[in-house]
């Protein structure tokens, strides 16, 4: 019988030993979790800014390149560029991103210039562009305020033309970005 009591008592103390070892992980794996947050939200937060630097570049590119041409008359064949832009989805390694083409909220407006921004959960970078940029939608040039937002992979065709007495690049998506106006988009990551 001393034999039984005795394993009883080691047994019950080992048990003791196991529950404060799980414990201890717990708390150790918790505690690194917590340390290492900040890290992966600077991970997602710089994956969306890197992918949305490189799609604001492709179209900051294709712009410069037209510019450099000379606008098209009305009527007349322009100098034409497609550019496709892809934006990661959002998950666990990519904050939400989005690419503004045209106009951004907060971002300068001229008459003879405009903007491609990349917007993420930490703010909006804006690129200056050279010349207006317009937005064609169903056939139609839309006004100065009006924008592209992008969140996906999507063409865009840009042609270079003279509109309304000034040199202007129209955009038009291939594929169906969101179109948005600079009073209903400031609320949009």
């Amino acid at each position: 019988m001393r034999t039984n009591r005795g394993s009883s008592v080691a047994s019950s103390g080992g048990e003791r030993v196991s529950v404060l070892r799980v414990l201890l992980a717990v708390v150790l794996a918790g505690a690194l979790t917590a340390a290492a947050a900040p890290a992966v939200h600077d991970a997602r937060d710089s994956n969306a800014a890197s992918a949305g630097h490189v799609a604001a570049t492709a179209v900051r590119d294709a712009v410069v390149a037209l510019a450099a041409s000379t606008p098209a008359p009305a009527g007349a064949p322009a100098a034409e560029r497609t550019v496709t832009v892809s934006l990661p989805r959002t998950d666990a390694a990519t904050a939400p991103v989005s690419l503004l083409v045209g106009s951004a909220p907060g971002a300068p407006d001229a008459a003879t210039t405009d903007v491609v921004a990349v917007r993420t959960p930490t703010g909006t970078r804006v690129t200056i562009l050279p010349v207006d940029v317009r937005v064609r939608v169903n056939g139609t040039v839309r006004g100065d305020a009006t924008g592209l937002r992008i969140t996906r992979r999507v063409g865009l065709r840009l042609r270079y033309v003279r509109y309304r007495n000034a040199s202007t690049v129209v955009v038009t998506p291939v594929g169906g970005a969101p179109v948005y106006t600079r009073a209903r988009h400031d609320d949009v990551a």
